[in-house]
């Protein structure tokens, strides 16, 4: 059996992974190439859907913490 301590740790590192992965993701897929001049619209919107949908995950598993 886990603990609460170690479930909401477990918790809390999947939610910063995901943070991580939708902050890199958006500089390297998003900004990049928007700074080089090749700015796609689809590729933008595509990558704006997946680091929203990170962000929506990361603050469901963080509302999942207890107390």
């Amino acid at each position: 059996m886990i603990s609460k301590a170690a479930r909401n740790e477990r918790r809390k590192a999947f939610a910063a992974t995901c943070n991580a992965l939708s902050v890199a993701l958006f500089i390297s897929a998003g900004l990049q190439p928007l700074m080089a001049g090749r700015f796609n619209l689809l590729g933008a919107l595509v990558i704006s859907a997946v680091v929203v949908a990170l962000q929506i995950v990361l603050h469901y598993i963080l509302r999942q913490v207890e107390d």
